[in-house]
């Protein structure tokens, strides 16, 4: 099966009438089309601090480890399963933040029935720091939710059985946990079924707002009771989310954020077994969140460096194959986007969800082209017409995506490409390098 993988050789007669070209030839053919020109001038230099040559050969690649595991074989560069998406497509995860439960609950019927296919609800400051709403700040860039009725509302006529659930809790996933429970058993639905992710993260919240509502012991301590919690109740519940978001919202380069993400889990890891939890459990709880920027390959390369380090990770914490398996929610990225020429957004958010799918993500948030000037709660027709519009745009690139571009038909396109497997070495390296500083 190996050598049906493999690239077709220049000895294969259907090269047979073609020249043999050699580096050298390549190389002397480039110089003199420069006309004095130095050849450096052909290699670019990342914010990664990457030089990309113009050219790659399989001899770039040659030395590298796994170049011949397939999909669903360990360490996971290619991905967690076998079957790419063919079998399960990443999920549209579109998030929605409209103020109140009645709000949410009318925008995310509307995107269910147009091609979403997971709840993501944002939930309001206040909720996200598990502070009782005021009625000021209530509805704030988010949800206002503070009881099962609140929740009854938002999630009204919502199969939660085949739909998974992201809530991103903040300090209030202990809280939310309870209640959506809750609300799951007055719902009739088995907890077991639940899927998605509670989203709590109080490094990546200390990370960027520079302050947690409760001192960090206490919420290492609340987050090994929802680990705990969920790993009983809710198993196919993750509890933590490790998002980039902070660092490369921030500023960080792909590396950067690539090995803060590995830090904050490796930390979250280490305070959980203070709680006597397994690592089976713990990184059972777990999924990353990256954000996906504009550099198209750096951030393909970056996705399957995560699924690798992930997998090496967890096996030297002494995980097992479950436990290696990385999974991963992309977001297109916040900093990169303009607020002068917002239309110009569409195509860096369609850049960057391409770049997700060929990753290989399993869910993915492209946000809508006005994100940044288009107030939450805006009452006024203009305002809503405005925001549906974007809303729409932005859920169908995803569903041209996956139905009209066919990603979903092709299982990790990118393997085998002497580039794309180089730059992801590459980034791995470096990741892996200040993730050690870091430690």
């Amino acid at each position: 099966m190996a050598d049906e993988n493999k690239t077709a050789s220049a000895s294969d007669p259907l090269f047979a009438d073609f020249h043999t070209a050699t580096y050298d030839e390549w190389y002397e053919t480039t110089v003199a089309s420069l006309k004095g020109k130095p050849f450096a001038k052909l290699i670019a230099h990342t914010y990664e601090d990457i030089d990309l040559r113009p050219l790659y050969r399989a001899e770039d690649i040659a030395d590298l480890p796994y170049l011949d595991n397939l999909p669903g074989q360990f360490p996971y560069l290619r991905g967690t399963n076998a079957d790419g998406y063919l079998a399960q497509p990443w999920l549209i995860a579109q998030e929605i933040a409209d103020g109140t439960p009645q709000a949410f609950n009318e925008a995310l019927l509307r995107d269910l029935a147009r091609g979403q296919t997971a709840v993501n609800l944002i939930p309001d400051s206040r909720t996200q720091q598990g502070l009782d709403p005021q009625q000021a700040a209530a509805g704030q860039n988010g949800v206002s939710l503070s009881s099962v009725a609140d929740l009854a509302a938002a999630f009204a006529g919502v199969n939660l059985v085949e739909t998974p659930v992201f809530i991103r809790a903040g300090s209030g996933a202990l809280s939310l946990a309870a209640l959506l429970l809750a609300y799951a058993q007055q719902s009739g639905v088995d907890l077991a079924a639940l899927r998605g992710s509670l989203e709590a993260d109080p490094l990546g919240e200390l990370a960027q707002h520079g302050v947690l509502p409760l001192p960090l012991e206490k919420a290492f301590a609340e987050l090994a009771l929802l680990v705990q919690g969920t790993a009983e109740f809710a198993p196919n519940l993750q509890a933590i989310t490790v998002h980039g978001y902070p660092y490369a919202d921030g500023g960080a380069s792909a590396v950067q954020e690539l090995a803060f993400v590995l830090a904050t889990a490796v930390s979250y890891l280490r305070e959980l077994q203070k709680h006597d939890l397994d690592v089976e459990t713990m990184a059972a709880s777990m999924q990353v969140a990256f954000s996906i920027g504009g550099d198209f390959f750096m951030e393909i390369a970056k996705l399957r460096a995560a699924r690798m380090l992930w997998a090496q990770m967890i096996a030297a914490f002494g995980g097992g194959d479950a436990a290696q398996k990385l999974t991963l929610h992309g977001r297109t990225q916040r900093y990169n986007k303009t607020l002068t020429d917002a239309y110009v957004n569409m195509l860096r958010g369609t850049t960057e969800a391409f770049a997700a799918a060929v990753g290989g993500v399993d869910s993915l948030h492209v946000a809508p082209f006005d994100e940044e000037i288009a107030p939450v709660g805006e009452n006024s027709r203009r305002e809503f017409s405005r925001r549906e519009f974007s809303r729409r745009i932005a859920r169908n690139a995803q569903i041209i995506l996956q139905e009209e571009a066919n990603l979903t038909k092709l299982i990790d396109p990118a393997g085998g490409s002497w580039y794309v497997e180089w730059l992801t070495d590459q980034v791995a390296q470096r990741a892996w390098a200040l993730f050690q500083e870091v430690e």
